[in-house]
């Protein structure tokens, strides 16, 4: 960027209020899945108890390799926007992902991966596991599909919607960065034979903040994005966020005919209609409007709709309580706090 456009940008862009990580769509461990599942391996024939109980051990690994993410990017301290399990579709096409993290100088796209066993990356990039038994002995290894070319695929869909949506030219679509990150401790990576541009690409979880901390300031002269931009970009993703229907009830025989209540999705649990008529939710949402009028700014600068809905659901008493609420670091607490927790106890 030339001298006058940043220029431009920095005289244009309000003060920063975000000035540490925020989860915009919030990770949430408590997944509704592994209850579907229990209940299937409660009426299901015994020969499908094997077959349930790996997909419960499946689900439970994924969850705790996204859990460790989760604690590296909120311990990150920067100035950071979090999207947690994005389901997007647009153009007939669709991208399961992990995290988006968008800071002022990177757009990240993480596929995580909880795999046992060790990694072994060719020349060719190819991808193979090793497993090893009770005294080390290492098993024929299997093939996988690489987790690398997967990830690829879902950041060329984030930059159609942002190149329609967003107006991103080439220039900002440099910003986007794809990254696997490998969320268990014990895998071994050896990527020895890998060409450059793969080895770049996949990282142990631990490795994480320092990596985006590269990023940041391999980027440090270039093109960046506004704190307002960075809203933006989250709500347009939200925008195409849709619901990932995985049917097990098919997978395991039809256990359960056409009882949607075990149909699974990874979207977040949605409130129903009542909650935004809460005299609670209406203040917030009146309290977010008029506050930002006064500080010239984005109404989503303050809080996003699900952090809203996070607040209502929490009630926090208190400024202690109110830290506890995804979103709401010191800055925010200290800021907005006593105001909302005001509010809360007025209309509890």
């Amino acid at each position: 960027m030339g001298f006058f456009g940043t220029l431009k940008e920095v005289i244009t862009n309000k003060p920063s209020t975000l000035r540490e990580p925020t989860f915009f769509k919030e990770f949430n461990e408590n997944n509704d899945q592994f209850k579907v599942l229990e209940e299937f391996l409660k009426v299901a024939p015994e020969e499908k108890h094997k077959q349930i109980e790996q997909d419960i051990k499946l689900l439970s690994c994924g969850m705790a390799g996204e859990k460790n993410v989760a604690f590296e990017l909120k311990n990150s301290h920067m100035p950071i926007l979090i999207l947690h399990d994005l389901y997007l579709k647009y153009n007939d096409l669709t991208a399961q992902i992990d995290f988006v993290v968008i800071n002022p100088r990177f757009l990240l796209v993480v596929e995580c991966k909880n795999m046992v066993g060790d990694i072994q990356i060719t020349s060719t990039g190819e991808f193979r596991r090793y497993f090893k038994g009770p005294k080390g002995k290492t098993y024929k290894p299997e093939g996988m599909y690489s987790p690398i070319v997967q990830n690829e695929r879902y950041v060329e869909l984030i930059k159609d919607i942002l190149k329609a949506e967003e107006d991103f030219g080439e220039h900002r679509c440099s910003l986007i960065k794809q990254l696997v990150v490998i969320a268990n401790p014990k895998t071994i990576i050896n990527s020895r034979s890998a060409k450059k541009e793969i080895k770049e690409h996949i990282i142990k979880h631990d490795q994480l903040i320092n990596k985006m901390k590269e990023l940041a300031y391999a980027n440090k002269d270039g093109y960046w994005f506004t704190e307002e931009k960075m809203y933006s970009i989250a709500n347009t993703l939200l925008k195409h966020n849709s619901t990932y229907t995985f049917d097990y009830n098919k997978k395991y025989g039809n256990l359960f005919d056409n009882d949607e209540k075990f149909q699974l999705s990874n979207k977040d649990i949605t409130y129903e209609e009542p909650m935004e008529k809460t005299p609670l939710y209406k203040e917030l949402r009146k309290y977010r409007l008029d506050k930002s009028r006064e500080e010239n700014v984005k109404p989503y600068f303050l809080y996003s709709n699900l952090q809203l809905e996070a607040l209502v659901k929490a009630k926090p008493r208190n400024v202690e309580e109110l830290r506890k609420v995804n979103g709401f670091g010191n800055v925010k607490c200290e800021r907005y706090g006593k105001d909302i927790v005001e509010i809360v106890n007025k209309n509890c």
